[in-house]
């Protein structure tokens, strides 16, 4: 049974779907680069030279892909820079649908809000019960609104559509890698240079 969207993670950031045809992301991966985000643990380490996911040191075949340990696909010492920049970018397109569309929604209640009070009579002719009708629909219409379009209907196309573009991103981006003679196992003698940055996270 596939799930509906991803889950939630402790402060509001969605987790990604690990049963979307897109084995570059596994949800040890995520909660590593989560975790380094916010400075809970080291960038470096010892990762499946296949997949990325965080290896034990005793564990010679990844939990996540089944790749084994060997010289053609051996660990890494640090999660490449393209593949955090993936995850980040899923960030940054998620978050940028969830923030339109709550400014949407607050747009609406704004024009709402005239609409109705230049539209009838009796708030028409009182300015404090227009002023006092307008401020409750800005209140409540605007912040009703603003959560229903930005988390809700943002919050989910934002997630999928920035899925998509992921998927496809980590499609090319091992097809590159695995063209290329001798970088199967690339990235395992990778310094501090090829330290990843820590993605950011929308919240919703």
């Amino acid at each position: 049974m596939r799930r509906v969207g991803g889950a939630r993670l402790g402060s509001g950031e969605r987790r990604l779907d690990h049963d979307d045809d897109c084995p570059l992301f596994s949800e040890r991966l995520e909660e590593h680069l989560v975790a380094v985000s916010r400075g809970e643990e080291p960038r470096a380490g010892r990762f499946c030279g296949h997949c990325y996911t965080p290896m034990p040191a005793e564990r010679a075949q990844c939990a996540h892909c089944g790749e084994v340990a060997g010289p053609g696909r051996a660990p890494v010492r640090s999660v490449p820079e393209e593949v955090t920049a993936m995850l980040r970018r899923q960030r940054k397109t998620e978050r940028a649908y969830v923030t339109g569309y709550a400014y949407l929604g607050l747009a609406l209640a704004i024009v709402g809000g005239l609409a109705l009070v230049l539209g009838l009579p009796p708030l028409r002719e009182s300015l404090v019960w227009a002023t006092v009708t307008y401020a409750l629909v800005l209140l409540v219409g605007g912040r009703a609104a603003a959560g229903l379009l930005g988390g809700g209907i943002g919050d989910r196309q934002g997630y999928e559509r920035a899925r998509a573009r992921r998927r496809h991103a980590g499609e090319e981006w091992r097809e590159r890698r695995d063209s290329v003679p001798g970088t199967e196992g690339a990235g395992e003698a990778a310094g501090p240079g090829h330290a990843a940055e820590p993605p950011q996270h929308p919240r919703t």
